[in-house]
């Protein structure tokens, strides 16, 4: 038999060894991912009852609630495990957006800048949410709104992985202030 010009090589990695390396970016990750999946549990149970999310923060993995005066208490329209349907609630798509956005991680190294480290969420009112990122050094927000959509929201973490991995981030920044992009998420 003659050699072939093609060589294959493989890895093995034992079942139930770590995914990821102690202390890498992908354990920072995992946990982080795991803040904002607790929290958006917290957002789905204290949203009827009036519960608003105003703060989530990343790094310090903290977050902060305020009552409401008059609690939203819609109910949940069309998940069937999926994003809520546009006529939620606000404090319905909040949930959904936390529980999507850790996906960005995945995108740190798309494109030609890579996509950007997630910091954080501020929720001021019921009409938006401001997502709080860092990249290349520069911190920007990201607007997405909250009530009154006219589409569910999906895939939030890569609409703005791509986004910023792409650099087209610079593109739909809100006039008067450079790094507050509003994507139209």
């Amino acid at each position: 038999m003659g050699k072939g010009i093609f060589r294959y090589a493989s890895s093995y990695e034992p079942l139930g060894g770590p995914e990821v390396a102690p202390g890498s970016q992908g354990e920072q990750d995992d946990a982080v991912s795991e803040f904002f999946q607790q929290v958006s549990d917290r957002v789905l149970t204290g949203g009827p009852l009036g519960r608003e999310l105003t703060h989530l923060d990343a790094v310090d993995r903290s977050f902060t609630f305020r009552q409401a005066p008059e609690p939203d208490a819609r109910a949940v329209v069309g998940t069937d495990g999926g994003a809520p349907a546009a006529s939620s609630p606000a404090w319905a798509h909040l949930a959904w957006l936390l529980r999507e956005l850790p996906f960005v991680h995945a995108f740190r190294e798309y494109g030609q800048e890579g996509g950007p480290t997630l910091l954080g969420v501020e929720a001021p009112s019921r009409q938006w949410a401001d997502v709080l990122t860092e990249h290349h050094g520069e911190r920007w927000r990201v607007r997405v709104a909250l009530e009154g959509r006219s589409e569910p929201i999906e895939f939030p973490g890569m609409v703005i992985g791509e986004m910023f991995g792409e650099g087209r981030h610079r593109t739909p920044t809100v006039e008067g202030q450079p790094h507050l992009v509003d994507p139209g998420i």
